[in-house]
C-alpha cells in the first residue's frame, strides 16, 4: 500500500528549484519557536461581495476562479502594498502543520501585487502572498462551504474533464476566511507545486474554519490524471533552514487566554482553601 503522503509527490516532478531551494514550504509553524511580532490590520476589499465563479479539477487540487473583471485586492498586515486575488484551491491533508498536529484540510487563496499584470510576471520578481487557513473536523457540515461542495460532486457525478470549469453561483469569499483574522503565522517561502518558485509571503491563520468528514471526503473522490482517486494532495513538510517564522497573536486569542489562567488561578485557589479548611 502506498504511503499517503506520497500520493501528490509520485504525481509531479519535483525537480530544480523545488529540491534545491532554500525557502520552501509548507513548513511547521510552532507557535513556541516563533518570533512575536506587530502588524497592522488586514484590509479586503471586496471580499464581501457576491461572484459568479468556476472550479475545476486540474488533477491536483480543486481550483477555483471569479469570473469577473474586478478583483478582489487585500493589503495591510505588513504587506508592501496592494494585492489582487488570483485564485483559491484546496488541499485536503493540510499543507502546513502546526506544531505535530496536521488539520484535515487547508485553503490558499493566492494574490499577486497589483503593481503587475498577472500571477505569473509577479512570480518572477517574487511579489506573491498567498492566504493560508487550516480546516479542522467539525461534526456538522460547514454550509459555507455547501456551494464548493456541490460542484466537486458535480465534477464526479458527471464525469467532467480535467481542467473544464464547472459554474458556482454567488460566491463570496469572506466564507472562505476566519472570522478574527488578527493572528497570523508569517514567513517567506514558495508555492508547494512544481516549480515551487520562491519569493512567497505567507500568511496562515492562526483561527480556522469547519469541514465535516463528509464534506472532506468529497474532495477526496477526485481523480489525478492517471485516473487515480486524489486521497491526498499536500506535499510534505520542508526544512525551515535560516528562516524566521513570526507570530502575531489575535487580541480575541489573548483574551481568551488570559480567561482561561484567570479561570485555573481561581480553582487552583478555591481548591488550596478548601485543602486548609479540611
Amino acid at each position: 500500500m502506498k504511503d499517503r503522503e506520497n500520493v501528490k509527490v509520485e504525481s509531479y516532478h519535483w525537480d530544480k528549484q523545488c529540491s534545491s531551494g532554500k525557502k520552501q514550504s509548507p513548513i511547521t509553524l510552532t507557535p513556541d519557536t516563533s518570533e512575536g511580532k506587530t502588524f497592522p490590520p488586514f484590509t479586503f476589499d471586496g471580499y464581501d461581495q457576491l461572484y459568479n465563479a468556476n472550479i475545476k479539477n486540474n488533477g491536483h487540487t480543486a481550483v477555483v476562479n471569479l469570473e469577473t473583471s474586478k478583483r478582489p485586492m487585500l493589503a495591510g498586515g505588513g504587506l508592501d502594498g496592494v494585492y489582487v486575488l488570483d485564485s483559491f484551491h484546496f488541499h485536503w491533508g493540510s499543507e502546513h502543520l502546526e506544531g505535530d498536529k496536521r488539520y484535515a484540510g487547508e485553503i490558499h487563496l493566492v494574490h499577486y501585487s497589483n503593481k503587475y499584470k498577472d500571477l505569473s510576471q509577479a512570480l518572477t520578481v517574487g511579489r506573491v502572498a498567498v492566504l493560508g487557513v487550516f480546516l479542522y473536523l467539525s461534526p456538522d457540515d460547514y454550509e459555507d462551504l455547501a456551494p464548493i461542495i456541490t460542484a466537486v460532486r458535480q465534477i464526479q457525478q458527471q464525469k467532467v474533464r480535467l481542467n473544464v470549469p464547472v459554474a458556482i453561483q454567488r460566491l463570496e469569499l469572506d466564507d472562505f476566511l476566519p472570522h478574527d483574522r488578527a493572528g497570523f503565522y508569517r514567513y517567506e517561502g514558495s508555492l508547494t507545486t512544481p516549480n515551487c518558485t520562491e519569493g512567497v509571503t505567507w500568511t496562515v491563520f492562526t483561527n480556522g474554519l469547519p469541514i465535516s468528514s463528509h464534506q472532506l471526503r468529497t474532495f477526496t473522490q477526485l481523480t489525478t490524471e492517471e485516473n487515480t482517486l486524489l486521497t491526498t494532495n499536500y506535499r510534505p513538510v520542508q526544512e525551515l533552514n535560516d528562516r524566521v517564522v513570526y507570530l502575531k497573536v489575535s487580541e480575541m486569542d489573548s483574551a481568551a487566554d488570559f480567561v482561561t489562567a484567570a479561570t485555573s488561578f481561581k480553582v487552583l485557589t478555591l481548591v488550596a482553601i478548601l485543602i486548609n479548611l479540611f
